[in-house]
């Protein structure tokens, strides 16, 4: 049985979600415990995470043209979506500059990327609460809501 576009879109968010947020713990205990592993860890997972988000973008733009909308629904879909892209931006980027900056070092406090990605993460939570208004509160792609 083929899944429609708007099942596939929840099922591939979670992958990112998860991998971001590990990347932030990992990022974390490493600049707390100077363990390198973790930041080569962290930046991994960042790295899936953002291929994760890629696909997660990809999916739910698709999703966004077969779900049932109404203006207000409408108006919290585009807020998730901006929110998305937002992540994807912000992770795409941040990889790019991990990759590189393990295998050369690159003069920028550790400290400032580890907020930039705290920001990724807050911005990634924020799209998430509203997925999860979507399906929940006004039962888009799902027998859930209203």
């Amino acid at each position: 049985m083929i899944l429609p576009m708007e099942s596939i879109h929840p099922l591939i968010v979670h992958f990112p979600i998860a991998l971001l947020i590990a990347a932030l713990v990992f990022e974390c205990l490493s600049l707390v415990f100077r363990v390198e592993a973790w930041r080569v860890t962290a930046r991994w997972c960042l790295v899936a995470g953002a291929i994760g988000a890629a696909a997660a973008v990809a999916s739910g733009l698709q999703a966004e043209k077969i779900a049932k909308h109404s203006f207000e629904i409408h108006q919290v879909m585009e807020q998730h979506e901006q929110f998305g892209i937002a992540v994807l931006v912000g992770s795409a980027l941040l990889s790019i500059y991990g990759l590189v900056d393990l295998r050369r070092p690159i003069p920028f406090p550790r400290v400032a990327y580890v907020i930039l990605l705290f920001l990724v993460t807050l911005t990634l939570s924020l799209g998430a609460h509203l997925g999860g208004r979507l399906v929940y509160e006004f039962g888009v792609g799902g027998s859930f809501g209203r």
